[in-house]
């Protein structure tokens, strides 16, 4: 036994020589190992690159903007007592001028329809829709053909040619991504065209408010989007369009690592009516809703925090008559189960209006059933709207019901907004102007004003209350 003693130290060394050979050996095939994950990882983002390309365009456009030129003030400075009267019933000046505007979008039909950010076009005219670049470079008129300001989504039809099919880029399906897959993102940032960046998926947000813009549902990534890159796809490793690049989160107007997309399947519910109607029909159930905290389920002894709490149910729409209540909580609509708030708008606006929908209401700690017949949704506004504000696109102003205060005399609408470069601009009306007839028809309120706009052909008449005097405007409608 001793004399082999000797051997010891030679076998130690003969075995640590071994390990290393293994461990190099493994190391080796590790790396190789490696390097081909990254290889392949690389070939993805080429190949992503390669073949949706042809289908993001560049879109632009040029957009009337409303500016103000002066102000009317009173000749003898502001402290002058006469002063507020000037700007009160003068009022500033405005005026109008073209804004170039750029951004993306990605063809999703070979016979021309592009999707957008509604924020891309808005107010736009003359259009041009870019596909390719260098020499191969095409450019051709777009038309919006659909437009949704809830969502920020817009469709842009572009004719092929004889016998031309447009690439396009397939849909993918935005309720499986994982935080923390990868997302490319593809557009025109800063007119630069086909600019690709790579990153993951960081979050998904349910509200997010941008620049006094709520979006709902959003996708968040730190895959670069900068200005211009608005519209372009955000798409996943097997290149198909996972969300629509929309809005970035920053200080100081740049890329500072979070961006946002909306999500493929939120554009693909309302695809079909931008296409074919123009606009997103939804269903409107009436009533205006709260997420619920802890402190009100100890309030209200509820199971949980699940659910909607009712705060408010609109007079004479669809939960009225179904019989609900302040204080009831929704915690199903239909066969999707509610969350929050959210939730709730989101299953009753993908529900077209007439159709009946079963809620499952928690009221007075016991769980019951109720069956609504939807209304329609006020447009371009959300579930919790009620009627008291309208937009009237054909002569280009948006109307509210007027406050006592503002008009002593009776109820009336007053002008909130007016388009830049309007007819009702042309014409001569300001925000601030109380209409109280149109077409010789008193208006009273919202609903009025949408009654006597029904009627009206070729050319509206207005009786308009400014200040204290009354004027008749004659504007023609587009």
């Amino acid at each position: 036994m001793l004399r082999h003693r000797k051997f010891l130290p030679i076998l130690f060394l003969i075995f640590c020589f071994s390990i290393t050979r293994y461990t190099l050996h493994v190391t080796r095939i590790c790396s190789a190992a490696d390097a081909n994950v990254l290889s392949d990882l690389q070939d993805s983002f080429a190949r992503i690159a390669e073949s949706a390309k042809p289908a993001v365009v560049n879109i632009s456009s040029t957009r009337i903007e409303r500016t103000q030129l002066y102000s009317y003030r009173s000749p003898f400075g502001e402290e002058d007592p006469f002063d507020e009267f000037f700007r009160h019933f003068f009022g500033p000046e405005y005026g109008t001028r073209k804004q170039q505007s750029i951004g993306s979008g990605v063809i999703i039909d070979k016979r021309g329809y592009v999707l957008t950010n509604d924020h891309v076009v808005e107010r736009a005219s003359d259009i041009q829709v870019a596909l390719g670049d260098g020499r191969n470079k095409k450019s051709y008129p777009g038309k919006i053909v659909g437009k949704d300001s809830r969502t920020d989504l817009a469709v842009i039809k572009i004719e092929p040619k004889k016998n031309e099919d447009f690439p396009t880029v397939p849909l993918g399906d935005s309720d499986k991504i994982r935080i923390g897959d990868w997302a490319v993102a593809l557009g025109s940032p800063f007119g630069l065209e086909h600019t690709l960046t790579v990153g993951v998926i960081s979050a998904k947000r349910q509200n997010v408010t941008i620049q006094n813009n709520t979006y709902e549902d959003l996708i968040q990534t730190d895959a670069s989007i900068n200005p211009g890159n608005s519209g372009g796809p955000l798409l996943n490793l097997k290149g198909k369009v996972i969300g629509i690049n929309t809005a970035i989160f920053s200080p100081s107007g740049g890329f500072v690592g979070v961006g946002f997309a909306i999500p493929i399947n939120k554009a693909k519910e309302i695809l079909e009516d931008l296409i074919e109607k123009g606009k997103v029909t939804r269903g409107y159930l009436g009533v205006k809703t709260q997420d619920i905290t802890d402190e009100l389920v100890r309030s209200f002894g509820l199971p949980g925090i699940e659910g909607a709490l009712v705060s408010e149910v609109i007079q004479g729409e669809a939960a009225e008559k179904a019989g609900v209540k302040r204080g009831d909580v929704i915690v199903q609509a239909g066969d999707k189960p509610i969350q929050n708030s959210n939730d709730l708008r989101s299953a009753i606006g993908r529900t077209q209006p007439g159709k009946k929908i079963t809620l499952k209401i928690i009221r007075s700690k016991k769980e019951i059933a109720v069956e609504a017949a939807l209304g329609k949704a006020p447009e371009e506004e959300g579930e919790a709207a009620a009627r008291e504000e309208a937009k009237e696109e054909r002569i280009g102003i948006t109307v509210k019901n007027s406050k006592v205060q503002l008009d002593p005399l009776g109820k009336s609408v007053v002008v909130s907004k007016v388009e830049p470069g309007s007819s009702a601009q042309d014409a001569g009306i300001a925000e601030g102007d109380i209409i109280k007839e149109v077409n010789n028809k008193e208006i009273k309120d919202v609903s009025d004003f949408e009654s006597g706009m029904k009627d009206a052909k070729d050319t509206v008449l207005l009786l308009i209350k400014r200040g204290t005097s009354m004027l008749y405007v004659a504007v023609e409608l587009k």
